[in-house]
């Protein structure tokens, strides 16, 4: 009896004390309208001593999506119709404890991708350089989204995205790059073509685009250049139709009177330069009065010399001997 008792205490105190029991998934990943949803189940946790053992579920205050139900042991399950944001609390039980959880589901339109471009050349010769890379932009209806870009078969074309999702929710950039490059050292010449896929996931039919890649012979574009198709030549003067035109009388213009060659003024003569008046200083010299002794010949200088006659030569005597007359 008293062995009962004591069970029975202390099962009501481990009652009492029982942890609470919490959801470690209370937000559920996205559901995609019209597509089937299979999620679960809800991770439950229990931070007492408690024994947690099976633990159930049941829909309390709130509304699933329509399509979906809340079944077993936290499963969601269905085809949610409409998209939206949805909230509902789920009561667990377990053997000593009880708790209320809300959870949050978030159903979106399926999304759709877009490619900016429907098909892309490429061309190129054999063993010369491979063609100019090309980029193309995605675009899709629910930002932050990643997606996924294959061309099967074509190995000799390269995908390079830049992120590989589109930008997320208030980006300045709306769509994500993506670049294609050509691999043409290991291909024959010929055409060779490629579909590139871009889809996402529950996403509606991907998005396509046709790559064309023409791979010409080694030197034909040198060729191309030395066979420039020659004009045809103009047929046979007989095979021409002769079109008589009319006489049309043509006057003569009415005649002008020539205008006037203008005289070209003279030019202007050259002025003389300016020569630069140089101011003198003019200097006055007192005048000077001799006394009368001292006029006539300076006595200094002595007398005048005067002017003598030349000597005059001996006349010639006669050989005879004559006399005088």
């Amino acid at each position: 009896m008293l062995r009962r008792l004591a069970i029975c205490v202390f099962g009501v105190t481990m009652g009492l004390l029982g942890a609470e029991l919490r959801l470690l998934n209370p937000t559920l990943p996205l559901a995609l309208a019209g597509r089937p949803y299979n999620q679960g189940p809800l991770v439950v946790e229990s931070s007492g001593r408690c024994q947690l053992g099976a633990t159930s579920t049941r829909l309390g205050d709130g509304n699933l999506p329509t399509g979906m139900s809340l079944v077993g042991r936290g499963y969601l399950r269905g085809t949610p119709m409409e998209p939206g944001r949805f909230g509902f609390s789920v009561e667990l039980r377990s053997g000593c404890s009880r708790s209320v959880e809300q959870v949050v589901l978030e159903v979106a339109m399926a999304p759709m991708l877009r490619v900016s471009a429907e098909s892309l050349d490429f061309s190129c010769e054999k063993g010369g350089r491979p063609p100019t890379m090309q980029r193309v932009m995605v675009s899709g209806s629910l930002p932050g989204m990643p997606y996924t870009m294959s061309a099967a078969g074509a190995p000799w074309l390269e995908i390079r995205p830049r992120r590989g999702a589109l930008p997320p929710p208030g980006a300045a950039l709306e769509t994500d790059a993506v670049d294609l490059l050509v691999h043409p050292e290991k291909l024959e010449s010929g055409d060779y073509h490629a579909t590139l896929l871009t889809y996402a996931w529950g996403g509606t039919s991907p998005a396509s685009t046709e790559v064309h890649l023409t791979v010409k012979p080694a030197g034909s574009s040198w060729e191309s250049l030395r066979t420039v198709p020659m004009p045809p030549p103009p047929p046979p003067a007989a095979t021409i139709p002769t079109v008589v035109l009319p006489t049309v009388k043509v006057e003569p213009p009415p005649p002008q009177k020539p205008k006037p060659t203008p005289v070209a003024a003279a030019p202007p003569a050259p002025k003389k330069p300016l020569v630069p008046v140089t101011r003198s200083r003019i200097v006055t010299v007192p005048k000077i009065t001799l006394p009368e002794a001292v006029k006539g010949p300076s006595k200094m200088l002595g007398e005048p010399e005067t002017l003598k006659a030349p000597p005059s030569k001996p006349a010639k005597k006669s050989s005879e001997g004559g006399g005088g007359h």
